[in-house]
């Protein structure tokens, strides 16, 4: 693992400070904090000492650095999105250091962030989710499909379930800390409920851990090696589509909105703050989906 000099990690651990202060959630000032030594890294693998000497050509050329950089878990290049990310943490970083009198100029407040591109997410339709479902040979795949298209949750939301968080008498999921911060309830079907049980009593073991689902080491799974079981239920079924767990969250968006649920039920579900957020899923062509029922039989 790369190091920063002395002079750049204690500059990284006064902006941690920064951030933390000004109220993000734990995720955001890990991701903030990310940004920045990668930055930094940068900055020192170019010889170039200190904030002060940075220059609106060296923003370009890290930019184009980005742009060109492979990912670090998994094949293919940095997403516009998460080039723009980047981006915007070196922006927040040139912000601090101005609030701090330690910059002249700051070459960060012209410049202009690249565009995210419109990238269409690709969906899975009704037939492709029964194969997904069909395809698993073990309760903890249908548990992970569970979590991410029947409910929909975003990566760090099922990262984060805990066993406590079922309500089996009653129904109901607690998603305790959403994006933003903000928890909700979501009630859980038949199938779902008795797959989730089963899988606490069946397969998950004994652990220590609040986790609902757990790796092969009894600890928590996280998102990656969620999406490792979703790529090989994808290779045994033979789908090619370009599939992340995010799709299976627009996936059951679309399928639900195609089913005739309301847009701002479609939203509760989801956990959006704002209809606009929803109304994503909008654009997708009715015509590739099917108009079974969302539940997988």
């Amino acid at each position: 693992m790369e190091k920063l000099s002395k002079t750049n990690k204690k500059l990284l651990e006064d902006f941690a400070l920064y951030v933390q202060a000004l109220g993000y959630k734990t995720g955001s000032q890990q991701s903030l904090k990310g940004g920045v030594k990668a930055f930094l890294l940068w900055l020192e693998s170019q010889s170039i000492k200190g904030l002060t000497t940075v220059k609106r050509s060296d923003l370009k050329a890290y930019q184009i650095y980005l742009e060109n950089r492979p990912k670090q878990r998994s094949a293919g290049g940095l997403s516009s999105k998460m080039i723009r990310d980047y981006l915007s943490c070196v922006r927040m970083l040139f912000k601090y250091a101005e609030q701090q009198n330690s910059l002249l100029i700051n070459p960060m407040s012209s410049y202009v962030l690249p565009p995210c591109k419109s990238e269409r997410r690709a969906i899975l339709n009704r037939l492709e989710i029964e194969q997904l479902y069909q395809a698993c040979e073990s309760l903890k795949e249908r548990c992970v499909l569970h979590i991410y298209y029947g409910l929909g949750l975003r990566r760090k939301e099922g990262e984060r379930l805990n066993i406590n968080d079922i309500d089996y008498r009653k129904g109901w999921l607690s998603v305790l800390e959403g994006k933003g911060g903000k928890g909700r309830s979501m009630p859980l079907s038949p199938v779902i409920q008795n797959d989730l049980r089963a899988y606490v009593l069946e397969e998950r073991g004994q652990s220590s851990s609040p986790a609902l689902l757990l790796n092969k080491n009894g600890k928590r799974l996280r998102g990656y090696s969620s999406l490792l079981i979703l790529k090989q239920l994808l290779k045994r079924t033979g789908i090619g589509k370009k599939i992340d767990l995010h799709s299976l969250r627009h996936s059951i968006a679309t399928h639900l909105l195609q089913s005739g649920m309301a847009l701002d039920e479609v939203r509760r579900y989801l956990g959006h703050s704002h209809l606009e957020s929803t109304q994503r899923y909008l654009h997708y062509d009715a015509r590739q989906l099917f108009t079974e029922q969302v539940s997988p039989k």
